[in-house]
C-alpha cells in the first residue's frame, strides 16, 4: 500500500493550555491516493510541517529564556534572538523574509494601513543554535519544528528548520497578525483560522486552489456547514480540509475584494460572533447559500 505523505494530527488539552500538533509521522490511507493522481505532491509535502500553537500566556512563559543572553538583530517589525556566532547570514536571511512576509499577508488581508509589530510591540524570533537545544529549552518533542506564542508575538524554532523560510514562518506570522487584528479570544471555526494561514504560505496558493478545484468535483468535498463543525481533535483528512479551507478565504478575497473581508474582521472583532459577522458582512443567508457560492467559484 503507498504510504500517504499527508501527516496524523493530534491534540492535546489541559488546565494550563491548548496546543495543535501537525505530526509528520506518515500513516497509509487509500483516501489518499486522489492527491499522487491530482499530482499534489507539493501540498501533502507542505502539510507534514511539525507546528505547535500555544494560546497560554502561562505556557509562553514557562518557556521564555531572559534576552540578555541572546545577542539579537532587529528590523521594522521584527526582532531576532539567537546565540551561534556562525549564524548571522542566517539571521539576515529570516529578518529579510520575515519582513517581506509582513508586507505580503497585511497587503492581502488589507490589513497594511494598521501598522503592526512596531518599535517594543516587534514580533520575536528565537533561532535555537541546534534542534537539541530547542527541544531541550522548550520541552517540545524531537518532531516538533517550531512553537509560536501567539499573545507574545514569539516564534520559536532552530537554525535551518527545514520548510521554516517558506512554509512555517509566513503560516505563523499571519495566525499571529489575524489574531492580533480579531482578537485572541474570538472563537472561531478551525477552517477559518486555518485557512488564512494556509493561504499565506509562500508561493502555495495555486496548489491549495488547484486542489480544492478538484476536490469539488469529487465524493469526498466537505461542504462548509460540515467543514464548520470540524475541530482540531476530529481532523481526519487534514489534506482536504487545509485545500478548502485556503479556498474559502481565496474565495472570500477574490470574489468580494479586501475591503469587505477588512469589514468582516472589523465586525468579528467587535461583535466576537463570526457567523453572525459573516451574514452582516456578506449578506449571506446563511452557510449554506455561502456554500453554493464556493462551489460555484470552485467550479468556474
Amino acid at each position: 500500500m503507498r504510504r500517504s505523505l499527508i501527516p496524523e494530527c493530534f491534540y492535546r488539552e489541559s488546565k494550563q493550555d491548548k496546543i495543535l500538533v501537525i505530526d509528520s509521522r506518515f500513516r497509509g490511507n487509500d483516501i489518499f491516493d486522489l492527491f499522487f493522481m491530482l499530482k499534489c505532491r507539493a501540498i501533502a509535502i507542505v502539510l507534514a510541517m511539525t507546528i505547535f500553537i500555544l494560546y497560554s500566556s502561562t505556557a509562553a512563559n514557562a518557556a521564555t529564556l531572559e534576552e540578555s543572553f541572546w545577542d539579537s538583530k532587529q528590523s521594522t517589525h521584527f526582532t531576532v534572538y539567537y546565540k551561534s556566532t556562525e549564524s548571522n547570514d542566517y539571521v539576515n536571511e529570516v529578518l529579510r523574509y520575515a519582513e517581506k512576509y509582513y508586507d505580503n499577508i497585511t497587503e492581502e488581508l488589507g490589513f497594511r494601513r494598521f501598522d503592526f509589530w512596531t518599535w517594543e510591540k516587534a514580533c520575536k524570533i528565537y533561532l535555537y543554535a541546534t534542534a537539541k537545544e530547542y527541544y531541550d529549552s522548550t520541552g517540545q518533542p524531537e518532531w516538533s519544528g517550531a512553537t509560536a506564542y501567539l499573545k507574545e508575538r514569539t516564534i520559536r524554532t532552530f537554525i535551518r528548520r527545514e520548510m521554516f523560510l517558506d512554509t512555517i514562518l509566513p503560516h505563523e506570522m499571519a495566525h499571529l497578525i489575524f489574531r492580533e487584528f480579531v482578537g485572541y479570544k474570538v472563537p472561531l471555526p478551525l477552517w477559518l483560522d486555518e485557512g488564512v494561514s494556509s493561504l499565506m504560505e509562500n508561493n502555495k496558493r495555486k496548489e491549495y486552489l488547484f486542489l480544492a478545484k478538484s476536490l469539488a468535483k469529487s465524493q469526498i468535498f466537505i461542504p462548509l456547514p460540515k467543514l464548520t463543525r470540524i475541530v482540531r481533535e476530529g481532523l481526519v483528512m487534514p489534506g482536504v480540509f487545509y485545500a478548502e479551507s485556503a479556498s474559502v478565504i481565496e474565495f472570500l478575497l477574490q470574489k468580494y475584494g479586501r475591503e469587505k473581508f477588512v469589514d468582516y474582521c472589523r465586525r468579528l472583532r467587535d461583535n466576537k460572533n463570526w457567523e453572525l459577522s459573516l451574514k452582516e458582512a456578506y449578506k449571506f443567508k446563511d452557510l449554506s447559500e455561502m456554500n453554493d457560492k464556493w462551489l460555484e467559484f470552485l467550479l468556474q
